[in-house]
This record gives C-alpha cells, sequence and structure tokens, in this order.
C-alpha cells in the first residue's frame, strides 16, 4: 500500500429502506456471505479496526448481526437516503479521509478501494470515485473523500432540503 492507513477509516452504508427489493438488500446472499458481512470484507482487511456500519434508527435489528468488533453509528439526518448516510461518516470520521462503500456493491475488491484510497493521497483530490466502463456513471457509493473538504457542502445541501 502507498498511503497510511491511519488517514483512512472505512464505512458501510447499510441504512438504506431497499423499497424497490421489497427486503433488506444488506441480507441478500452472494458466494454463501449476506451483502453486509461481503461489504465488511471488503474494507477490513485495508483499514482494519476502522470499519463502521452505518445504518437508520428504525435498523437496530442489525446491531446483534454485526461481527464482532464492527461498531455501528446512525444517520444523523433521517430518511435522506445515501447523502444521510455518508454525512453520518464524515461526521464520526476521526481520519482525513472516509472510504464509503454501500452495502449493495458486493463485487467491489479490496484492490479497488486501496487503488481509490491511494490515488485521493496522490492527487489530493478531495473525492475519488470510480467510473463504470460501459456507462460513464461516476458511483460515488464507492468513493474516498476526504472529510475537511466535504463535509460543509454536504450538511448545507441536507439542511436545505436539496
Amino acid at each position: 500500500m502507498s498511503f497510511d492507513i491511519n488517514n483512512f477509516s472505512g464505512y458501510v452504508l447499510a441504512g438504506g429502506r431497499s423499497s424497490r427489493m421489497g427486503r433488506d438488500k444488506a441480507f441478500l446472499e452472494i458466494n454463501g456471505k449476506t451483502f453486509l458481512q461481503n461489504a465488511i470484507e471488503i474494507l477490513s482487511p485495508v483499514f482494519a479496526s476502522r470499519v463502521k456500519v452505518v445504518l437508520n434508527r428504525q435498523q437496530t435489528h442489525f446491531i446483534e448481526k454485526l461481527p464482532a468488533g464492527i461498531a455501528h453509528i446512525f444517520d444523523i439526518y433521517e430518511n435522506r437516503g445515501p447523502l444521510g448516510g455518508i454525512h453520518a461518516s464524515f461526521m464520526d470520521c476521526k481520519t482525513k479521509f472516509a472510504v464509503i462503500l454501500a452495502v449493495d456493491l458486493p463485487l467491489v475488491k479490496p484492490g479497488l478501494i486501496e487503488a481509490l484510497s491511494t490515488r485521493a493521497v496522490g492527487n489530493r483530490a478531495d473525492a475519488v470515485v470510480p467510473i463504470q466502463s460501459e456507462t460513464g456513471l461516476k458511483q460515488p457509493l464507492c468513493g474516498v473523500y476526504r472529510v475537511a473538504s466535504c463535509v460543509t457542502p454536504l450538511e448545507v445541501i441536507l439542511k436545505s432540503n436539496l
């Protein structure tokens, strides 16, 4: 790794309502593991003890299903979708960078997280997100964010109900 892992904390966004799915995406399975277990395992090799799961307050049942040693936090702004989870991550983060991974991105590999983290430091970027090669769309729910630069604009958006 060409970055100092002490500057990074990992957050799994698992607070979604899964309204289109009809059941909680975090407990869908891939390769014998839940999406939640999978997301934690993607971040844990890179960030070890600094991985937390972000939930909404209606998900207290998740807490007992978290692996030992994995902490959780709750959205501060309720019902604001992924932005609320990202904001809660930024407010909790004690390191320079927050690494965000949505629970429903089970095909992400730890190597991508490492590459994004390296790029964030090397380019002095405020945010680094992958771009899907097929569509050209940015994937902000798998990204590395410089907390000091990103928290205030995000809070303005959330407070103004945009």
